[in-house]
């Protein structure tokens, strides 16, 4: 089970505070899209509150925003092992997933506008327990292969106040 107790939870150099009037319990087999406006706090919720709480519990592996970067640890990073270092990004990105050996959560944040559907598919992203994607892209169907689908919205009320709501909706089944 994939869990973050529901809560407040602040993350004071970034000026924000997150809500969760619920607990997130997410079965083997999930999909959580995390949706909100940009600037509404997704990565920063990703990387200074889901990441840290789910470190130590689960095997992830970030896939993150900037991809110019993450190109560049990602091609040292096979080299370094052995490994051939592919250049197109979907063919890195499948490398880079391959040798890991993680198969439990895979996050990817905003990865869907570097890759087609037919590409993002082709990672296989239904072998990992729990795939957290964030998005701007229309709300998808069931994916193949996910049992479960959830969406986690962020809500600003005021853009010049920190607080960030954090609304649960399940997707699939219904």
């Amino acid at each position: 089970m994939l869990e973050l107790a529901a809560g407040t939870y602040p993350v004071p150099h970034a000026g924000l505070r997150y809500e969760l009037a619920q607990d997130m319990r997410l079965p083997r087999g999930s999909w959580l899209r995390l949706r909100g406006e940009n600037g509404a706090g997704k990565t920063t919720f990703l990387e200074h509150v889901l990441i840290p709480h789910l470190r130590g519990r689960h095997c992830l592996l970030y896939l993150a925003q900037d991809m110019e970067l993450q190109q560049n640890t990602m091609r040292a990073t096979l080299g370094l092992l052995g490994r051939e270092a592919p250049q197109g990004l979907p063919e890195l990105s499948a490398a880079w997933i391959e040798t890991g050996g993680c198969r439990e959560v895979v996050i990817l944040d905003e990865f869907d506008k570097y890759l087609t559907g037919a590409q993002l598919q082709a990672l296989d992203l239904c072998a990992f327990g729990w795939v957290v994607q964030v998005s701007h892209l229309e709300r998808p169907e069931a994916r193949p292969g996910l049992a479960h689908g959830f969406e986690l919205s962020f809500v600003r009320p005021d853009a010049g106040k920190p607080e960030v709501r954090l609304d649960m909706e399940r997707l699939w089944p219904a």
